[in-house]
């Protein structure tokens, strides 16, 4: 097989290659990457080819070596494209897989690649190309891998899930999909989705007809004859021909249900013609609860999608479905997607339970890597708790030592105001582990009996039926800084923008750096002295958001130490924009998670 790798800069596309060479290292592959191959065949940097000659002339050169490697002997050959890559170049029986991430969304920043449009910043420049990029990655797509957030190198199990997907090795996915249009965009693109999920163990396929030409749900139902498959009615209008007509009657034949959604009307003109124990009744809002709930009986199963907007609502319907979980699917919406924690918690407790490839019908759909790894109706669960939390490393990070307990690790996003009500719940549903992130690090250590004490790490001790807790910000902190600001002195040259529940980690590690509000700009109590000063290091412990403002420009450090590991982080900028050499906290991050799963396993070999 001849296929591609494509997806916007800095998805992870150059390490997924390396990956692929271990996944297929008993196969006659051939893995390139086509910047290396570039710079193989001129004797140049890419930032030095863009800086000498230009982006028109970097495009040629990619399209000529790229041709170049198609037309060598190779019996299976993956090849990364760059990010600008003109993907109409690519002949029609080469397969194209599009790699994304879920922060794919937010922007990235680059230190060590040319810049394409430096008049503009460096999160606008990345917006402008993703918007035409993203567009020729989805007409030529033949395949979409959403990848997980973080590094995969050295977690086995997740490496092994990523595997049977990449090399299309799925068995008892035991999820449901829906068949979406872009599927049949060409025969190639239907019959690469067909060889993935062709007796893999599918729940059931979802053929929708407000979104399926009766052409592609007959081609549907050939070709995948083995499977279930729900009909969903959502369109208007219906009449009795369109009931009574072959199309429809083959359907319900084939189909395992029949779906009709309440927004239709009341279900009595379908009922007439398909069995009410074959009838899904399908509710998208909570307006009309009471009034579908009503005809739950006349239906075989209820299923309810709302939109789902906190905690106390998620709860409220938690317990409906529950009360009659054989007959009942919740399935929780939200425009971010954050309730796919609770769909992935519900695997195999409901009939229905959509996942998805791509964007699927539903941002709250959990990806099909993320569903694979979660283990069938586990008894407790990790997680890591906070706001925003879609982007974090934690759940690919401790993958490996949660699966040898048969427990998944979610990314629960709570909102501030939610966290009481928010943490009883989860731990009455078996929450057992978490990773306590902004803004909850007070409230965790709240949970603990300790006030004003920033806690990242709880762990229920189901002996003494009480929660511990510890903090491994400074450990992580200090791995971070390699012991640079130990040295007092030096202490008066470090400068600190920000903090957030990180402060009086800081403040017991740097007692004199001074510090400073990443809202205000002012200094904070016992730093004012620093205020017409310049640090030769920053500390960066701000958010990107409209409240977090830059440092002042007569500022010109050497370093730049950021806590936050986001490839979007406003302390990238900072460090880009000022010249500053840089340090991520992924390093932090690292070493605080390697001390978070010291302590649950101290905790739980405690007698």
């Amino acid at each position: 097989m001849k296929r591609v790798i494509v997806g916007h800069r800095g998805t992870g596309k150059t390490e997924l290659l390396r990956r692929l060479r271990l996944y297929a290292r008993d196969e006659e592959s051939t893995f390139i990457d086509l910047d290396a191959e570039i710079e193989k065949k001129i004797g140049k940097g890419i930032r030095e080819l863009f800086l000498e000659h230009g982006e028109a002339y970097f495009r040629e050169m990619e399209r000529q070596v790229f041709l170049e490697m198609l037309q060598q002997p190779f019996k299976n050959i993956t090849i990364v494209l760059g990010a600008g890559f003109d993907l109409s170049v690519v002949p029609e029986t080469v397969n194209v897989l599009w790699v994304k991430r879920r922060t794919d969304r937010d922007g990235r920043i680059f230190l060590n690649r040319p810049r394409l449009e430096p008049d503009l910043s460096p999160l606008e420049e990345f917006y402008k190309r993703a918007q035409v990029r993203e567009k020729n990655y989805r007409e030529h797509a033949d395949e979409v891998y959403l990848m997980a957030e973080g590094v995969f190198e050295n977690h086995h199990h997740a490496m092994e899930i990523e595997k049977k997907i990449l090399l299309h090795q799925l068995q008892d996915i035991r999820g449901s999909m829906t068949i979406l249009p872009e599927m049949f965009k060409t025969s190639q693109r239907w019959q690469g989705f067909v060889e993935r999920f062709k007796n893999r163990g599918m729940a059931f396929f979802e053929l929708r007809d407000d979104l399926l030409t009766p052409e592609q749900i007959t081609q549907a139902l050939v070709d995948l004859p083995s499977e279930k498959f729900i009909f969903s009615l959502r369109r208007r209008p219906y009449d009795e021909a369109y009931f009574t007509g072959e199309f429809f009657r083959s359907c319900i034949q084939k189909a395992t249900w029949v779906d009709w959604a309440w927004e239709l009307g009341t279900p009595e003109e379908v009922l007439s013609h398909v069995p009410s124990d074959k009838l899904i009744l399908s509710l998208h809002n909570s307006e009309h609860f009471e009034a579908a709930s009503a005809y739950e009986n006349k239906a075989g199963h209820f299923k309810f999608a709302p939109e789902v907007l906190d905690f106390k609502t998620l709860m409220r319907f938690y317990r409906w479905q529950n009360a009659q979980g054989a007959r009942r699917s919740f399935l929780p919406r939200s425009e971010s997607g954050r309730w796919a924690w609770y769909r992935l918690l519900q695997k195999e407790k409901q009939l229905i339970n959509f996942i998805k490839e791509d964007d699927g019908s539903a941002p709250d759909q959990p990806s099909l890597w993320a569903w694979m790894m979660t283990p069938a109706k586990p008894v407790n669960f990790a997680a890591v708790l906070g706001d925003p939390v879609y982007h974090s490393f934690t759940p690919l990070e401790h993958s490996d030592f949660f699966y040898k307990k048969n427990m998944p690790v979610l990314a629960v996003q709570i909102q501030r105001n939610e966290w009481g009500e928010a943490f009883r719940e989860l731990q009455a549903w078996g929450l057992t582990h978490a990773a306590v992130t902004a803004p909850h690090k007070e409230n965790a250590g709240k949970v603990l009996g300790v006030e004003h004490s920033a806690v990242n790490t709880l762990l229920w001790n189901k002996k003494t039926k009480q929660w511990t807790g510890t903090s491994t910000d400074e450990q992580g902190f200090l791995e971070l800084i390699e012991g640079i600001g130990m040295i007092a002195p030096l202490q008066h040259e470090i400068f600190v923008w920000g903090g957030g529940g990180t402060l009086s980690m800081l403040k017991k590690t740097l007692p004199h750096a001074s510090y400073f509000s990443s809202r205000t700009g002012t200094p904070r109590e016992g730093s004012e002295e620093a205020l017409n000063l310049s640090p030769k290091i920053v500390i960066w412990a701000a958010p990107r958001g409209p409240e977090t403002i830059m440092p002042p420009k007569s500022w010109n450090p050497a370093m730049v130490y950021d806590l936050n590991y986001k490839e979007d982080s406003l302390g990238r900028e900072y460090a880009q924009g000022c010249g500053a050499n840089y340090q991520s906290g992924l390093v932090m991050f690292t070493t605080q998670a390697q001390g978070q799963r010291l302590f649950w396993r101290n905790g739980e070999e405690q007698p």
